[in-house]
């Protein structure tokens, strides 16, 4: 049974900009620090249910957007929307975190049943 919070990393190893790929469990997930706001959302894109890649780098070559290395479909950094891509309209699975006490926490992790399905 999980247990919450649980410890992702130092919120130094996340700079503005950056992202990087974390284990939980048999998991992966994505962090994303972007225009000074962190995200998280599992690392799996909603066309074929494949990750959006091994990272650490999930950005678009201009960093505005995540793209999956499989298809380069795109998705708002902010919302997890597909904007461009085979899954467009589609969006990844956010996962609840928080920023305290100079690291990063993980809040909960979405349920399976929480997963849309493919197009």
């Amino acid at each position: 049974m999980p247990t919450y919070p649980a410890l992702i990393c130092a919120a130094t190893l996340l700079e503005d900009n950056q992202s990087l790929r974390f284990q939980y469990q048999q998991q992966t997930g994505i962090l994303v620090r972007h225009q000074g706001q962190l995200r998280a959302y599992i690392n799996r894109c909603p066309h074929r249910h494949k990750t959006l890649g091994d990272g650490p780098d999930f950005f678009d070559d201009q960093s505005l957007y995540l793209r999956c290395e499989h298809h380069q479909a795109l998705f708002s950094i902010d919302t997890g929307v597909c904007i461009a891509g085979p899954c467009k309209q589609q969006r990844l699975t956010s996962i609840a975190i928080a920023e305290r006490e100079g690291n990063i926490w993980l809040l909960d992790w979405p349920c399976q049943s929480d997963r849309q399905s493919p197009a």
